[in-house]
């Protein structure tokens, strides 16, 4: 019952703040990446990761050396 409780109140949240964009003219409907935008492939370490880099506990060291990780992969796939 809590759970359901909490699932509700988050999902009026979520169309409040849509209709706060969409009021703002902020809000973007399917509409197409930039071309600019490169998305990296969903592989298990990038997912492992970004895992990681989300996790409040992390130590400060590990979230530099991953985060430096994620840098040099993009610096070496996108990188002039």
């Amino acid at each position: 019952m809590v759970v359901k409780h909490i699932q509700r109140a988050l999902q009026g949240k979520s169309k409040q703040h849509i209709q706060t964009l969409v009021e703002l003219g902020e809000y973007m409907f399917d509409e197409p990446l930039s071309p600019n935008i490169d998305i990296l492939q969903d592989k298990p370490q990038m997912k492992g990761m970004h895992t990681i880099l989300h996790n409040q506990e992390t130590s400060r060291e590990d979230f530099i050396f991953y985060f430096d990780r994620i840098s040099t992969l993009l610096v070496e796939r996108y990188g002039t």
